[in-house]
């Protein structure tokens, strides 16, 4: 069975432009979750993107990841939160699994070594994350990823975000988080996500 796909959103995205762009997307091929990061927007404007991306996302049936509170989850209609980083960010991974488990997904990362990751692993999430959320993936990222995969339950997720067809590989992972290079594509998300899905297939 090949990785399922996880999709991270642009950073600050801009609901006008993002939201129809999304809705394309999805149609393309088949994506089990979407993350989407706050970046630099205030919260408000955070919510308002996140409730215009959440109808969108989930009538393709796809679920919606979110950062930032636990309880954001419930009153913004999405279907789960992501903690982002490892280390420091344990105590609020541990808070959120706690809040939201078993009705709600909780993951978080990118894990930075074995450790951090084994520490997330204990909190039972539903993932943990190895690769950066932009850029290139570095090769300590991957390896981590495969030994993760290959060792452990939890599921892992390998954030690739300049992955293409030629260059894709997700390290025997349950997921791959595909971003700049789908959304920056010159042929269009749509396209650039489709022809992606078709590697996938053929790992």
């Amino acid at each position: 069975m090949s990785a399922q796909i996880y999709l991270i959103a642009p950073s600050d995205a801009e609901p006008a432009t993002f939201v129809p762009q999304l809705a394309d997307t999805l149609a393309a091929a088949s994506v089990a979750a979407l993350f989407v990061p706050r970046g630099n927007l205030a919260e408000n404007a955070y919510k308002a993107l996140v409730k215009a991306v959440v109808p969108v996302a989930q009538a393709g049936d796809c679920a919606v990841l979110i950062e930032g509170e636990p309880g954001w989850v419930r009153t913004l209609g999405a279907d789960g939160l992501h903690v982002l980083g490892s280390g420091k960010a344990l105590s609020a991974a541990r808070a959120a699994a706690d809040t939201l488990k078993p009705n709600s997904i909780v993951g978080a990362g990118p894990a930075m070594s074995r450790h951090d990751a084994m520490e997330l692993g204990e909190l039972e999430l539903d993932y943990v994350l190895f690769g950066p959320l932009n850029g290139p993936v570095p090769p300590e990222a991957r390896d981590m990823a495969a030994w993760w995969s290959e060792t452990m339950e939890v599921p892992a997720v390998l954030s690739d975000p300049e992955a293409g067809p030629d260059t894709l590989d997700t390290a025997g992972c349950e997921f791959i988080a595909f971003g700049d290079s789908v959304w920056q594509a010159e042929a269009g998300p749509a396209a650039a996500l489709a022809a992606l899905a078709r590697r996938l297939e053929e790992l």
